[in-house]
């Protein structure tokens, strides 16, 4: 059976480490040739190196997704190595946990941490998709995917910067499937969960604990689970749905609040667990 992406050429932003990392490879094993674009270059360089290692083809590009110069030149240099771009997998992200595990309430917000948020994960899918999707027009079209979060879609009340941010992006979404659909340019939006990363193991055990409490299913997510989602929607498998959110949460966001309580009462246990 022939690769999903054969002979297609894939931009991964924020591809060094985590969900990003296991979406590149997934993309390459598939048959895509991937530029991989991070500020990270070491982790960029190491993704792309295990790429190349099983055969496929990589590139990493050191890109602040911040700086417009940055933004269009990663885009020239993946056109410049492969012939052109059909795929875009925007996963950067400034997460809270790489700051201080919350944001800060609105009434005290450190501008800095709101603009930082706003910055990275909307302005960088942006601009990456400001100059991806005139290349794709030159090859008849293409598939975008944007990384949200499930914060985006119900509040955590401690990350507003981050869950503002990630809400933006699918109305971000909406608006490149709407404009560039009849052109052929599909783009869509994956919302993980939580997700077991690095980064995320920066929160703590007690965190872990709590969410997959809460969790319908009985285990938390992996990188390679929003990869899986994000490889669907970049393929022609796909070919009809455009500006969709797609959750990818373990079914955290289709039940109410008390349910894991619910499940405690429900097998003769305390609300609150005692010592």
């Amino acid at each position: 059976m022939q690769p999903l992406l054969a002979g297609k050429v894939a931009i991964v932003t924020g591809g060094a480490s985590g969900i990003g990392r296991a979406t590149a490879a997934l993309l390459a094993e598939q048959g895509a040739a991937v530029a991989i674009a991070d500020l990270d270059e070491d982790n960029a360089r190491a993704a792309a190196a295990a790429i190349e290692a099983t055969g496929g083809q990589a590139l990493a590009i050191r890109t602040d997704m911040r700086d417009e110069a940055q933004v269009e030149a990663m885009v020239a240099a993946a056109v410049v190595r492969f012939g052109g771009v059909d795929l875009l997998d925007n996963t950067v992200s400034c997460n809270a946990p790489e700051q201080t595990g919350a944001d800060g309430e609105v009434h005290e917000m450190d501008i800095a941490i709101w603009n930082r948020a706003l910055e990275i994960n909307l302005r960088g899918p942006m601009l990456a998709a400001k100059y991806c999707i005139p290349e794709m027009l030159k090859r008849g079209g293409g598939a975008i995917v944007n990384i949200s979060s499930t914060a985006g879609i119900l509040s955590l009340g401690t990350v507003p910067a981050y869950a503002a941010s990630k809400a933006a992006v699918h109305s971000l979404s909406q608006s490149i499937a709407t404009a560039y659909g009849k052109r052929g340019i599909r783009c869509n939006t994956v919302a993980p969960g939580f997700v077991d990363t690095p980064t995320t193991r920066n929160m703590g055990d007690q965190f872990f604990a709590m969410t997959l409490d809460n969790n319908v299913l009985p285990y938390l997510g992996r990188p390679e689970d929003i990869a899986q989602a994000a490889l669907f929607l970049l393929s022609d498998a796909a070919r009809y749905i455009t500006g969709q959110l797609l959750a990818v949460d373990g079914g955290q966001t289709i039940h109410l609040p008390v349910v894991a309580d619910m499940w405690r009462l429900a097998a003769g246990r305390p609300l609150v667990e005692t010592a």
